[in-house]
């Protein structure tokens, strides 16, 4: 297992890899011991990349896990355009669930892969919703990518 720190504009992003594939990102304050591999120090330079507003598709091989119903929202969200919005409703959907609204807010919830698989990009209806790493960075996300956050004042 392998494991790399960036520190973000927001806080530090723990990277986790098997060597082939990204399988974690956390949100965390701190750095701690890690042990590096060549497709973590790639998915940095994608991080870098990201928040320096210069890429808007990530290329890192993912390891998506998670149940069959999890792994089809995951392969909706990342196609989610950069700077765009859904909502849980219109993934449902996209993924032939049209009253699973909720069960895709649980997905999101359960994200091992945020900003890599773009759960920020989802909101309610009326709102925002959630995110895993709080509010804030899901704000912070957004509005990097250029989403106006006016309409949700």
């Amino acid at each position: 297992m392998f494991k790399l720190y960036y520190k973000s504009p927001i806080c530090y992003l723990s990277l986790h890899s098997d060597g082939n594939f990204l399988i974690k990102l956390d949100f965390c304050q701190e750095k701690r011991e890690e042990k590096s591999c060549e497709l973590l120090e790639y998915a940095k330079n994608e991080l870098e990349l990201y928040f320096s507003k210069k890429l808007n598709v990530f290329k890192t091989p993912l390891k998506i896990q998670g149940s069959d119903f999890e792994q089809k929202v995951y392969k909706a969200l990342i196609e989610i355009p950069y700077g765009k919005l859904q909502t849980y409703k219109q993934i449902a959907e996209k993924i032939g669930h049209k009253n699973a609204f909720r069960a895709v807010g649980n997905a999101n919830s359960k994200n091992e892969l945020p900003i890599f698989i773009p759960c920020h990009r989802v909101i309610a209806c009326k709102g925002l919703g959630g995110y895993s790493g709080g509010l804030g960075i899901k704000k912070f996300l957004l509005q990097l990518e250029g989403v106006d956050l006016a309409q949700f004042a």
